[in-house]
């Protein structure tokens, strides 16, 4: 390893680099000597070649040989050899480093002598056996041989022979380094350092960036920008003003560093090829759309669609316009906060996402202000790529400016926002249950900085994310999210829709389940296209319509249509289930040639086959080497899964809903189409499948899709019914309660939970985040139901924890130490693993730990003490960047 690290370049390498070589030799040298100490050392990273060459002065005495330390010693003083008339090799690499003139009459031979001696005595140093272990000053990563070069508490970087320089995150590394008690120079200045490389790869020749750290001196960054005539020899020198402001010492003087990235980037020419790519996909979603409902979609733009912003840096838990919110996360996009800043914005199918992104990255690419952030816009839906990484290479090349590395350049310095559309259907992510899993490259990429904005059709992949952040706690980046959910159409927008259309609607005469519907912008253009046409009801409508338009693209032989209305609404169908089982966004050409076969009961002739991928409504993209299927409209899809579900019999919708979760959208579908097909409301499917679940809870199965659908149908059914009602272990994100009756729950899960009055409320087990009993107040809630609430909305306040919930309520506060030790106890033994709150042990923002408020944050502050005092938990540091956080640990005396 060592050997091939120090080996001395050939003789054709050009001196520079020569001279580069000859610092990482001292940097291989001086860890061996750190190596060879066996215990704490006053090693200081990242260094320079004179910190290296003091470094191995002092601390050759660890090389317990007279003969090595004396090599040891020579190869320190080899930085004062002179390779150049009155140029000592020391003064020469730090003048070309800092932007001075290369030196003329170099005597190569001396240079080269230098980098064989200093390799040889290396090599010799290292095989008497000094140091009996070189981990962790030296590993391999990715199979090169690689040293250390910079150490903190969340990450380590190494830097092979050979390429870039590579972050580690392994945690028993961070463990064995942070043991050595590894010195830190001028931080801050060597963090900006670090970064400047980092940020150069993205645009520099490879092999090519070298800095020199020399405090207080400039940093001096000399490497090669690439472009499409070739590469460009630069030095650029950059500071640290006396805010620590990042400063570019530019020819024109002193300028932001953001203002140095954007020179290099060509921001006006990056603006414009952006905004030619994004003109692209703004096209591709009218044609869609313009397939769907010709001259109605061009009026969507004047109805502001409006998000509920989680409580954060964007916001205080209120509702705002999508384009305020877009605002807001552009304000905040050059603030250092930490952490990456990850926004994940959630709707059902059809309600507007990729129109809202769409408009907010082509106002950002529009803007003329100096700088301002662009929101790179990244469409995951049909992309051959199989993970962030290949995709943001694919989306970037477009640019011939940009590709991965440099658009996360510009993401971490604030001058770009990611928007990556439809994040669960990136083809790859085959399952919900780890959406982190392609997530992680691209954070420990951005270091804790950047803005990352993530949309997905489904609330549970966003639950999915939130939850693998919150258990991940090695993650060498972790993020703090903050989730936005673009909320479903009011009336009034409905209203503001119609308004600029030669149509009037009056919707007190709307049949209740269409105006259940809604909610969403695709429903209500399908809605407005139905009124103009005043015939038919109105899911067969939409689905008619959508139906005919693909037969136009199927004409079969002597003017006949190869496939009927019927046979293809069936085709969809077997489809959506398909697609529904694989928990993907496509299935394969074979899979939609089996699912034409089911509708039509028999196997496809020759034509039907050709002409089978005709189909405009699915279309087909090219994914591992073979055609892809999916339909080019997600509200589409959730339409045919419910008439699948509608038109099986009760056992087999049974079946389907307990093995793939539905969203409410598709909820209301099943139920308007249960009812029009003369089956009545769906009180029997809910039934069977209650029973279903609650059999499968019985044997502690963990089934979260199937809780998701029976939550999803029985607030449908239920939850606006009549008389007394019980749903057990439903999940669902929004529970309207109405009608007179009591219902009660049982081990629910309920993100928001609404009492109207006439309702009274049992909990028995299970979670509630926030219940609201504004309109009905505190007697609807029955029993010890509070105990399972984590906050109570009540008319004119909003209580957080058990003790302000009881007052709330009006109910005697009779709680006692010991009735919280408990509740603590329980709860920490179920969690199953240590408990990762800040280090004031108080929750994340984003924890799940919602009952360590139950009781108030000072009783729970209170009680951790108290069982760290009496040696029940212990308190472990967690390495990682970020917010400091702490591991609680019960010891085994934690029950006694």
């Amino acid at each position: 390893m060592i050997a091939d690290l120090v080996a001395a370049p050939a003789r054709q390498q050009e001196p520079l680099k020569t001279l580069a070589h000859v610092e990482y030799q001292l940097r291989v040298l001086g860890l061996l000597c750190a190596a060879a100490a066996g215990g704490p050392t006053e090693l200081t990273t990242p260094g320079s070649l004179d910190r290296w060459a003091t470094y191995i002065s002092q601390q050759q005495g660890s090389l317990d040989c007279d003969t090595c330390q004396t090599s040891a010693l020579v190869v320190a003083d080899s930085i004062n050899t002179e390779i150049a008339p009155g140029m000592p090799l020391r003064r020469m690499r730090n003048q070309v480093f800092h932007g001075g003139p290369d030196p003329q009459n170099v005597d190569l031979d001396a240079l080269h002598q230098v980098v064989e001696d200093n390799a040889t005595r290396i090599v010799r140093i290292h095989e008497h056996g000094h140091a009996a272990n070189l981990e962790p000053f030296f590993l391999l990563v990715r199979g090169e041989p690689a040293a250390l070069q910079d150490y903190s508490s969340a990450t380590a970087t190494y830097w092979p022979r050979r390429g870039p320089a590579t972050d580690i995150s392994d945690q028993a590394t961070l463990d064995a380094l942070q043991k050595l008690g590894l010195q830190g120079g001028d931080r801050m200045f060597e963090s900006f350092a670090a970064d400047i490389e980092k940020d150069l790869r993205g645009f520099a020749k490879p092999g090519s960036v070298q800095t020199l750290v020399d405090p207080p001196e400039p940093i001096a960054a000399r490497w090669e920008l690439r472009t499409s005539e070739g590469s460009v020899l630069r030095v650029d020198h950059f500071e640290l003003d006396v805010d620590h402001a990042r400063i570019w010492r530019s020819d024109a003087g002193p300028r932001p560093y953001k203002a140095f990235l954007a020179e290099i980037c060509k921001w006006d020419l990056l603006k414009e090829r952006l905004l030619e790519g994004l003109d692209e996909q703004l096209e591709l979603e009218k044609k869609i759309s313009d397939e769907l409902f010709p001259d109605l979609k061009r009026h969507i733009p004047n109805v502001p669609a409006q998000v509920h912003i989680a409580n954060g840096p964007f916001g205080e838990g209120r509702d705002v316009t999508i384009t305020e919110a877009c605002a807001r996360i552009s304000q905040q996009a050059g603030i250092y906060n930490a952490c990456t800043n990850l926004i994940t914005l959630t709707g059902e199918a059809g309600s507007g996402k990729t129109h809202s992104l769409l408009q907010f990255a082509r106002e950002s690419l529009s803007s003329g202000e100096d700088l301002s952030p662009l929101a790179v816009y990244i469409s995951s839906s049909g992309a051959s790529a199989n993970s962030l990484d290949t995709l943001l290479d694919a989306r970037m090349a477009p640019t011939r400016i940009l590709d991965k590395r440099s658009v996360l350049a510009l993401c971490r310095a604030g001058l770009v926002i990611l928007v990556i559309d439809g994040f669960d259907e990136l083809l790859g992510f085959r399952t919900y249950d780890n959406p982190l899993t392609g997530l992680k490259p691209i954070l420990d990429e951005l270091r804790g900085k950047g803005t990352v904005v993530l949309s997905a059709r489904s609330s549970y992949s966003e639950a999915r994310l939130l939850r693998s952040l919150t258990a991940r706690d090695a993650l060498a980046w972790p993020p703090y999210m903050t989730p936005l959910e673009l909320l479903p159409w009011r009336p009034e927008q409905l209203r503001a829709l119609t308004s600029q259309l030669p149509i009037e609607v009056d919707g007190t005469g709307t049949p209740q389940e269409i105006r259940q519907l809604l909610t969403t912008p695709f429903f209500c253009l399908a809605f407005v296209d139905w009124m103009r046409t005043g015939s038919g009801e109105f899911m067969q409508f939409v689905v008619d319509t959508y139906l005919q338009r693909e037969r136009r693209k199927m004409p079969g032989q002597g003017g006949n249509d190869l496939f009927s209305s019927e046979v293809l609404a069936d085709i969809f169908s077997e489809v959506s289930e398909l697609i529904a089982r694989n928990v993907v966004p496509e299935i394969s050409g074979e899979d939609f040639e089996l699912a034409a076969s089911l509708a039509l009961g028999r196997d496809l002739n020759k034509e039907e086959k050709r002409r089978l991928v005709a189909l405009c409504g699915l279309s087909a993209e090219w994914a591992d080497d073979e055609l892809a299927f999916k339909f080019t409209h997600l509200a589409i899809a959730e339409q045919f899964l419910a008439r699948q579900i509608a038109r099986l019999p009760l056992d087999q919708a049974v079946s389907l809903l307990f093995s793939v979760p539905i969203s409410p959208l598709c909820a209301q579908l099943i139920l308007s189409m249960w009812k029009s097909q003369g089956r009545g409301q769906p009180t029997e499917l809910v039934m069977e499948l209650q029973h279903k679940v609650s059999a499968a809870y019985a044997s502690d199965a963990h089934l979260p899709g199937a809780s998701l659908s029976l939550g999803a149908l029985w607030a449908k059914v239920h939850g606006v019914g009549e008389g007394p009602r019980t749903g057990r272990y439903i999940s669902v994100e929004n529970l309207e309660l109405s009608g007179p009756g009591q219902v009660t729950l049982v081990d629910a899960r309920v993100q928001n939970l609404t009492v109207q009055p006439g309702v009274e409320l049992l909990l028995v087990s299970g979670h509630v985040e926030r219940l609201d009993l504004s309109r009905s107040g505190a007697s609807a809630l029955l029993g010890d139901s509070y105990k399972h609430v984590r906050e109570l909305l009540m008319h004119n306040e909003l209580a957080v924890g058990r003790p302000s919930i009881k007052r709330a309520l009006g109910l005697a506060d009779e709680q006692s130490a010991d009735d919280s030790d408990n509740h603590f106890k329980a709860n920490i033994t179920r969690a199953r693993g240590p408990i990762i709150v800040k280090r004031d042990y108080a929750p994340d923002e984003n924890s799940q730990l919602h009952w360590v408020s139950d009781y108030g944050l000072d009783t729970w502050q209170a009680f951790v003490r108290r069982m760290q005092k009496e040696g029940k938990i212990s308190v472990e540091k967690v390495n990682a960047s970020g917010r400091p956080k702490v591991r609680l640990r019960p010891t085994e005396s934690f029950d006694a």
